[in-house]
């Protein structure tokens, strides 16, 4: 199965995604697939808090950037395995900013990332992932930023057509849209 968690930066999708992944899991292990570089303190702040966070949840931590994909091999028995993947807002912009796919198109780089997701969703017991929700337009965006809004939203759309379930905060509160 493979569930999707949508929302705005600090609405709580990280706790719901959480939550979903326990209560999945079982008795099976939990892997955390992280994507976040963080960069200056801000970004250390915020690793920290998600390690606070899944504290005493049993999470097994693997730090993937990009190419998330490449999991596949690093975690032995993974079709056994639960995979908490956060968060795909961090994995576009490291992807998009990747020297090695400089030269993708933005339709190429979509489908790359969808790609990677879904050979781990594939291969693992369960795939929770984590997607920030942006609004495509703000006065602030300049040309780089624009583009990331952009791409992120189109791996989320691709992403929440592939997912089993898709839970998306409205209003305050957590919906399910069951897909299939």
């Amino acid at each position: 199965m493979i569930v999707l968690v949508l929302g705005t930066p600090d609405s709580g999708k990280s706790a719901k995604a959480e939550e979903i992944t326990c209560s999945l899991a079982g008795s099976a292990e939990k892997i955390y697939i992280a994507t976040m570089i963080p960069f200056g303190e801000s970004g250390k702040k915020r690793v920290e808090k998600h390690r606070k966070m899944r504290e005493g949840k049993g999470f097994f931590t693997l730090e993937k950037p990009t190419d998330v994909d490449s999991a596949v091999e690093e975690i032995s028995d993974i079709e056994n395995k639960i995979c908490l993947l956060e968060c795909m807002s961090n994995l576009v912009g490291n992807e998009m900013h990747d020297p090695s796919k400089a030269k993708y198109s933005d339709d190429k780089l979509c489908n790359r990332i969808l790609e990677e997701v879904m050979t781990l969703g594939k291969s693992c017991k369960h795939l929770v992932i984590v997607a920030n929700s942006f609004p495509l337009e703000d006065e602030g965006y300049d040309d780089d930023t624009r583009r990331f809004v952009k791409l992120t939203e189109s791996v989320n759309d691709l992403l929440g057509i592939k997912a089993d379930d898709v839970y998306e905060l409205v209003e305050g509160e957590w919906k399910l849209r069951a897909n299939h």
